[in-house]
């Protein structure tokens, strides 16, 4: 449903939004943007870690923390793939709804966690794991 000016009513947005929450497809979007399967468990390792914390206060839902893990990681081992506006797009195309990173909502008190995954990474070499 659209209103006078012709974009999405409310109701039917925050319906869309409802129906991209019930279905996981983070891992088809990390490997649409070129990350490995170990990069993705890493990236849900933190959202899990973050999401389960006592200094966790629900800033963004479980799925746009999902993403913004995975835009961490991706940064992080150097993916030229992930960019936010090629995120938006692509989140855009899966679900119909763009999504925007921001982890700058919540990442400074949740440093080192960030910094573990982070670790995990180095020490397991993942980077250079192909799936």
């Amino acid at each position: 449903m659209v209103n006078r000016t012709g974009t999405p009513s409310k109701s039917s947005s925050m319906k869309a939004i409802a129906k991209v929450h019930s279905e996981d497809r983070t891992l088809e979007l990390a490997n649409i943007l070129g990350m490995t399967l170990e990069q993705w468990l890493v990236a849900l390792t933190l959202k899990e870690k973050v999401s389960k914390h006592e200094r966790w206060f629900n800033e963004r839902s479980p799925h746009c923390l999902m993403i913004d893990c995975i835009y961490l990681i991706g940064k992080y081992t150097k993916n030229k793939n992930v960019k936010q506006t090629t995120i938006q797009k692509i989140t855009k195309q899966m679900w119909g709804l763009s999504t925007t990173t921001r982890p700058s909502k919540w990442k400074m008190r949740f440093k080192e966690e960030i910094q573990e995954a982070f670790d995990a990474l180095d020490t397991n070499n993942v980077g250079n794991v192909e799936t």
